[in-house]
């Protein structure tokens, strides 16, 4: 009591706020798309107020892009650990089917200008890795057509 009345911090603590709020941004996105995706049902899903994500992200388009280039980082990492080119294919088609919300928030336009930026670099870097299994063009138009289901 006395911490609150000298305007101090409580010991309330979420825990991992930013982390908490991705992960509910990326459940939504990967079950119902990106348009199911508002701040105030991030904060919900997280259980916290609707004011509390943005001590982390400035607005959805800030966490649109942190939900798109954390995914990037998963499918780099994902490519790193496939050795021959077959398995470098194989496992870029299983992460678009794994998270298909996300995969194809990834590479929709970000209005995050850092987060588009980022992107462009981690867009070359799985360019390089996915050469040897025919391209990213391939992959991603394979991709793209099993997620629509032809």
């Amino acid at each position: 009591m006395r911490a609150r009345l000298r305007g101090q911090k409580t010991s309330y603590h979420h825990g991992d706020l930013k982390k908490g709020l991705m992960d509910a941004a990326v459940t939504l996105i990967d079950i119902r798309g990106r348009e199911a995706l508002t701040m105030r049902e991030a904060a919900r899903r997280a259980g916290v107020s609707e004011a509390a994500p943005y001590r982390h992200f400035a607005n959805l388009d800030e966490l649109l892009g942190a939900v798109a280039i954390e995914g990037f980082d998963m499918l780099l990492a994902d490519l790193d650990a496939a050795g021959s080119a077959k398995d470098v294919a194989q496992a870029y088609l299983a992460f678009a089917a794994d998270f298909p919300g996300r995969y194809e928030l990834m590479f929709s336009r970000l209005a995050d200008r850092k987060s588009a930026t980022r992107r462009k670099q981690l867009v070359r870097h799985v360019e390089e890795l996915v050469e040897k299994a025919g391209g990213l063009a391939a992959l991603h138009g394979e991709a793209s057509l099993r997620l629509t289901g032809l």
